[in-house]
């Protein structure tokens, strides 16, 4: 098995058409069937299905495709590590960040490893916390910045600090005048919140339902950016975490308690994985300990 035949595979399996990923690839598109079909030939099975003229995988190439992309990503992790720590060489790193963290914690994280290390370009793709979590698990992701402890058992995490959550609201609110709310006094507030497929909107609805409170949700928003622009033209609240709080300088945050509602960002990686120097390294930008607790 070479890794080419493995590029191959993966390739058409994300385009699902020979012709398109004959010219992703450069190769031409006898040369990349032959590949494919030397490698069903090695696997002993068919890794797609010929529908008209495009793929589809079968199931055993929905079962080798993850492995496949992780042998890849190894590779290119074992090469980026036979360079310096001092002189890192020409690679990508690749990096799944939450959106409330992007901005805040992980560009600032990123321009100081650019400036330190030139040669690596970095991707910092914004997802959500399950999607972070299964990137490290295939290989698509070299580290993850999201929630502390993570959901999957083969994740290795760091925390990095813990956030409080903040009720939001415009000067002009009926709440604006105080300064902090127990989470029982939500009862009745309208509210607009991330919908239920984010972990922080768990969080949210964990503190609520602990305090005896029924949130009265009025909207449902896909980001907090969204929530808070919401909020400054309505007459509803928002919860936030403190990060985005503080720079909404427009707007009142107003400290919850009784219970608080506290997350811990965290630093994630997949557990017994090789990282290259690059990932150690940003790693290390982010949370020094992390520069003898990841594996090389």
């Amino acid at each position: 098995m070479e890794l080419r035949q493995l590029r191959y595979f993966v390739d058409i399996a994300k385009t699902e058409h020979l012709t398109t990923s004959a010219r992703n690839l450069y190769v031409t598109q006898s040369t990349l069937s032959h590949g494919l079909r030397q490698l069903e030939e090695e696997l002993g099975m068919a890794l797609f299905e010929r529908i008209g003229r495009g793929l589809k995988l079968s199931q055993a190439g929905v079962v080798f495709r993850n492995y496949a992309e992780r042998a890849l990503h190894e590779v290119e992790a074992g090469r980026m590590a036979l360079a310096d720590l001092s002189e890192l060489q020409t690679g990508t790193l690749t990096i799944g960040v939450i959106p409330t963290f992007l901005n805040t914690l992980v560009a600032p994280a990123v321009a100081a490893f650019m400036r330190a290390y030139p040669k690596v370009n970095v991707v910092v793709i914004e997802l959500l916390a399950p999607p972070v979590e299964q990137g490290l698990l295939d290989g698509s992701l070299d580290l993850g910045v999201s929630f502390h402890p993570p959901q999957r058992a083969e994740l290795d995490a760091l925390p990095l600090f813990d956030e409080r959550m903040m009720l939001l609201v415009n000067p002009s609110h009926p709440l604006a005048g105080r300064r902090t709310l127990s989470v029982k006094s939500l009862a009745g507030v309208p509210l607009a919140l991330l919908p239920r497929t984010f972990y922080t909107r768990s969080l949210i609805e964990d503190g609520l339902r602990t305090a005896g409170v029924t949130p009265l949700l009025r909207a449902e928003m896909g980001s907090v950016e969204s929530l808070i622009a919401l909020c400054r033209w309505g007459d509803m609240a928002t919860i936030v975490p403190e990060r985005a709080a503080q720079q909404a300088t427009d707007m009142v945050a107003i400290h919850l308690v009784a219970p608080q509602l506290i997350r811990t960002a965290g630093l994630l990686w997949r557990r017994g994985a090789s990282y290259s120097a690059a990932a150690r390294e940003f790693a290390a930008q982010l949370a020094p300990a992390t520069r003898t607790n990841m594996p090389r």
